[in-house]
């Protein structure tokens, strides 16, 4: 079945169109822990989070659990949160400071940098060195591990491609969120929390969507959170692709140029001074022609960023503010998100401060943005639970809108068996689906509805459209109008 769905899959996308089950489908996610989480490079956890020496953090890749640490030399290491005796997590915390790590079940330990530094009863229960070799044993490391920016990834793939060439091009995209200064960057939190909803659905949306943002943010309009910039201009910035990333920016008023376009945004002047000399001349030429500045962005698979410039006062102060989040999948339809303030470690504290409150109005658990989002990334979420068009079909975008008498857990509307016959031809009077001959099975009682891979609840409910008009109530069933005809004869 996996080879099925990847060709049903790609055949979609080369048409332009994204299957709709692909948001929320136990078999695209059990795909997705394999073929992409254990391959990709993916973000773990930044050295300002293990600024201490013995300090630690777990975090995940895909549902493998994993120890950041930095031991007692400073040097930091990435290991598989599990003791290798049997499998036991070492450390249960999701963060502190400490030498050691005990596994709970037999009592072996770790020290910080990974060896293993006590075996209770060697000798009793081994035979000593003779029976167990205990010198050289080790919690097993990730098998690739690099870091930029005080950013710390890994890939579970020993023959992942060189970081920085995987990066690619949106290095020159990643500096200005994490490259501000030399003095480095610092990321408090994360703020964690779980939405119902499928993890490429925000991953996407930081990606690109500056679509949705006069809609489904008209709540922060209303209340003119922001002086500038209006959310009308985010159809005056562009969008950009660069290697394995991709995102928006915001139009800077004609003829600014790197210092004046910061400033417009909220930067202080000694912040501007550290990040002209840090940027490249190319990275400040970006504000200055063609005038744009970098909103949100998306690192393939699942680490976003967004820069935006709120008001944090009665007074009108537009103050900016990063934050890098990572999309955890839990299951095909739920998400842990992971969110952190980033900040320029050598900025100055009534900016941090007005930084960081910019931050909680807009994102986290309690962001007003984040709440109109969470809304649609559920819905979006939920209406996509199904099961798959039957075997033969492809998947393509809707043709109308589905009756509102539906059978439970019924497939999605964006799920059909490719160009419907029922525009032109009649259910059949078995009530089998159209597409019989393409391999679509009846269910009793039910009628299988080509146009959006449905099963209607209803059986006798039964439209010719060749005639365009429908067999119970005599009234048009042509594609605009199927929803106020056909649910009228249920």
């Amino acid at each position: 079945m996996e080879p099925d769905v990847i060709d049903q899959v790609t055949a979609s996308v080369r048409q332009g169109l994204i299957p709709a089950y692909l948001y929320n489908d136990a078999e695209v996610h059990e795909l997705e822990r394999a073929r992409l989480f254990g391959r990709a490079w993916t973000f773990l956890a930044h050295e300002s989070e293990i600024a201490r020496p013995n300090d630690y953090v777990v975090r995940n890749i895909g549902d493998d659990s994993f120890l950041v640490t930095r031991d007692g030399d400073g040097q930091i290491h990435v290991m598989f949160n599990m003791c290798v005796h049997r499998g036991m997590q070492v450390c249960r915390a999701e963060r502190g400071n400490a030498r050691t790590f005990r596994c709970p079940y037999h009592a072996w330990t770790y020290k910080n940098d990974g060896q293993l530094a006590g075996l209770p009863f060697h000798v009793d229960a081994y035979g000593g060195e003779d029976g167990f070799i205990k010198e050289g044993q080790a919690l097993l490391r990730a098998p690739s591990v690099a870091t930029r920016n005080g950013m710390i990834f890994a890939s579970l793939d020993p023959d992942a491609p060189d970081f920085e060439t995987w990066l690619g091009d949106f290095a020159f995209y990643l500096d200005f969120y994490t490259g501000q200064s030399e003095a480095g960057m610092e990321f408090r939190g994360p703020q964690r929390w779980r939405v119902e909803a499928n993890w490429k659905i925000g991953a996407e949306n930081f990606m690109g969507d500056s679509y949705h943002t006069p809609h489904t943010h008209a709540s922060v309009v209303d209340i003119e959170l922001f002086g500038e910039p209006k959310p009308y201009k985010r159809k005056e910035g562009v969008l950009w692709n660069a290697g394995p990333a991709g995102g928006t920016t915001y139009k800077l008023p004609p003829g600014s140029d790197f210092r004046s376009g910061l400033a417009y945004v909220g930067y202080p002047d000694e912040m501007i001074d550290r990040m002209q000399h840090k940027l490249s001349g190319a990275q400040r030429a970006l504000a200055t022609e063609p005038g744009f500045m970098p909103s949100a962005s998306t690192l393939f698979p699942n680490l976003s960023f967004v820069h935006n410039w709120p008001q944090t006062d009665a007074d009108g102060r537009i103050t900016p503010f990063i934050s890098v989040r990572l999309w955890q999948p839990v299951g095909p339809g739920e998400t842990e998100v992971y969110s952190w303030f980033c900040v320029a470690a050598d900025a100055p504290d009534d900016y941090k401060a007005a930084s960081y409150k910019a931050y909680l109005m807009c994102f986290g658990s309690s962001g007003m943005f984040e709440q109109d989002d969470v809304e649609n990334w559920v819905s979006i979420t939920t209406t996509r639970t199904g099961t798959r068009c039957p075997s033969g079909c492809s998947a393509s975008a809707p043709t109308t809108p589905g009756p509102r008498t539906l059978k439970a857990g019924s497939a999605i509307m964006s799920r059909t068996c490719g160009p419907s016959r029922a525009m032109t031809g009649s259910w059949s009077s078995s009530r089998r689906c159209c597409c019989t001959a393409r391999g679509a099975t009846a269910r009793p009682r039910a009628c299988y509805r080509p146009v959006d891979g449905m099963y209607w609840s209803r059986p006798r409910t039964v439209c010719a459209c060749a005639r365009g008009t429908s067999r119970s109530t005599s009234r048009c069933c042509a594609p605009r109008i199927w929803r106020s005809s056909c649910e009228a004869a249920v």
